[in-house]
């Protein structure tokens, strides 16, 4: 009898892994309030017009027109807004079934079970309402110049390449817990506080393409390339006022999130510093008492330093960028669930209440 239940044992063991597969399912997204335009595009490059109510998985990509805003609402909890002229990746969405998973996806007040999300922002602004993650969950946004972790936050996120080819990463958190990496600097992971926003400006993958064809020219471009060869530095300040008023009328008038939302953010706009305070006569830098210029690293991030592949100016890999990362949390999750489910079949007496 007891090489039966050894044996039996051994098998439910087996099934483990084809158990933890089919825990671990792509996760859905509503679209929840359109304005304008905005346009669906499938992982076969298939385009339609993005309407509310819609449902899509991971693979798709959102673009918003020009006058335009999306929002979008995870089955998760999370939502975001895309701002006009905003191109948004969903590269993984997974998460494992749970009967707090209920449609509307608005009404879910927190994460309902571990979910690995992971989007990207080519271009443009997303303002993103994280509801509290499972333990094992986690949210990242990726723009080329870097990556944003978020721990159950209300954040902005904007990459946008300007005339000199630099891209710029401005990343806010209004409350909650953000940390962010830009991938060519040495500042490394960047913890940023309620309130605060970093900023940063990065060769676009344009400018150093530009820079290598004109290297064999005989009289480069040298205001170019001193802008590609400068020390990238991470700007730490405070949120200024009028970003935090703009905020609080996008969410307004494009989201489905409570009044509350919106509420606080002009609250904080109320007592917040103009930008002209932090910045005064249009400097580049924040004035002292301020913010400060972060240079150096202040933590050691193994994995985030793995993930700098395929960004501009990185060293060349094979790498997806971020895949690997992507891959450690869905398999965290994966173990997780192994063990729960192991520890149920092999001892049934365990999976009471």
């Amino acid at each position: 009898m007891i090489s039966f239940f050894k044996h039996l044992g051994m098998v439910a063991f087996a099934l483990l892994p084809l158990v933890s597969s089919a825990a671990l399912q792509s996760g859905k997204v509503q679209v929840g309030k359109i304005t304008g335009t905005a346009t669906l595009i499938d992982a076969k490059s298939q385009r339609k017009p993005l309407a509310t109510g819609a449902v899509f998985q991971e693979g798709s990509r959102v673009e918003t027109g020009v006058h335009s805003t999306a929002e979008l609402v995870f089955s998760n909890g999370a939502s975001v807004v895309l701002t006009p002229s905003t191109l948004l990746e969903l590269r993984t969405f997974r998460q494992v079934p749970s009967a707090g998973i209920t449609d509307p996806y608005r009404q879910i007040m927190k994460d309902p079970s571990p979910s690995v999300t992971e989007v990207e922002v080519p271009r443009g602004k997303i303002i993103g309402e994280v509801r509290k993650l499972n333990a094992l969950s986690t949210f990242t946004v990726k723009t080329p110049a870097g990556l944003v972790r978020i721990r159950g936050t209300v954040f902005a996120v904007e990459y946008r390449v300007g005339p000199d080819g630099l891209g710029q990463v401005v990343v806010s958190c209004v409350r909650g817990s953000v940390e962010t990496v830009v991938y060519s600097s040495n500042a490394g992971p960047v913890t940023v506080d309620p309130g605060m926003q970093t900023a940063s400006s990065v060769p676009s993958a344009a400018l150093i393409s530009n820079l290598a064809r004109a290297a064999g020219q005989a009289a480069p471009a040298p205001a170019a390339a001193a802008a590609a060869l400068a020390p990238v530095k991470v700007l730490l300040f405070p949120i200024p006022a009028e970003e935090l008023g703009e905020l609080s009328a996008i969410l307004a008038a494009a989201s489905t999130l409570p009044a509350e939302v919106s509420a606080t953010l002009n609250a904080m706009a109320q007592t917040a510093p103009s930008r002209q305070a932090i910045f005064p006569n249009g400097a580049a830098e924040p004035a002292k008492g301020f913010g400060q210029v972060i240079t150096d690293s202040q933590v050691t991030d193994v994995k985030v330093v793995e993930s700098k592949a395929g960004a501009p100016g990185a060293p060349l890999s094979s790498s997806n960028g971020g895949g690997g990362t992507m891959d450690d949390n869905l398999r965290r999750i994966s173990d997780n669930v192994n063990r729960t489910v192991e520890q149920k079949q092999l001892d049934p007496s365990a999976s009471g209440g």
